[in-house]
């Protein structure tokens, strides 16, 4: 159950913010928390390039979401990205567990959260938007916050 909170969280956060919960897998990764964890998809997030290249990924998601410009999240194209990304990190942190099943129930969590990830901050930004006189760009920057919070609550091990 424990994993499978893990895909829900980093699902969700990968809803927000579609890169940052591969950051946030990459950097436990980086710190020992899949130890026990082998192949090119560990050893690629653990390498020092991949961690310079996924936060740069981050920081430039977390500037362009705040321009007026941005795509919706629930476009096409990057919702559907959101949902890949959600099931590789639910099924990544599936590989924890010896039943070879939980690969999959994890990728299923991953990706619904991601789903449910994405709708809800958007709904919430919309609402917010237009409920309040709070700027559209401090509303995304509590979004960013709450993203990291749960993305962090996520990676524990």
């Amino acid at each position: 159950m424990v994993l499978l909170g893990q895909a829900a969280g980093l699902g969700l956060v990968t809803g927000m913010r579609s890169m940052l919960g591969v950051r946030i897998l990459a950097a436990s990764a980086r710190r020992g928390a899949f130890d026990g964890q082998r192949g090119s998809f560990w050893r690629a997030i653990r390498s020092p390039l991949a961690q310079r290249a996924l936060s740069v990924l981050v920081g430039g998601e977390l500037l362009m979401d705040k321009l007026p410009s941005a795509p919706s999240r629930l476009a096409s194209g990057p919702l559907g990205a959101r949902l890949a990304i959600g099931a590789l990190l639910g099924a990544a942190v599936g590989t924890q567990s010896p039943a070879r099943n939980m690969r999959v129930a994890g990728a299923v969590v991953g990706a619904a959260a991601a789903a449910f990830g994405a709708l809800l901050g958007n709904r919430a930004r919309v609402w917010l938007d237009r409920g309040t006189r709070i700027p559209a760009p401090v509303v995304a920057v509590v979004e960013d916050a709450i993203a990291f919070g749960v993305g962090a609550l996520a990676a524990r091990r």
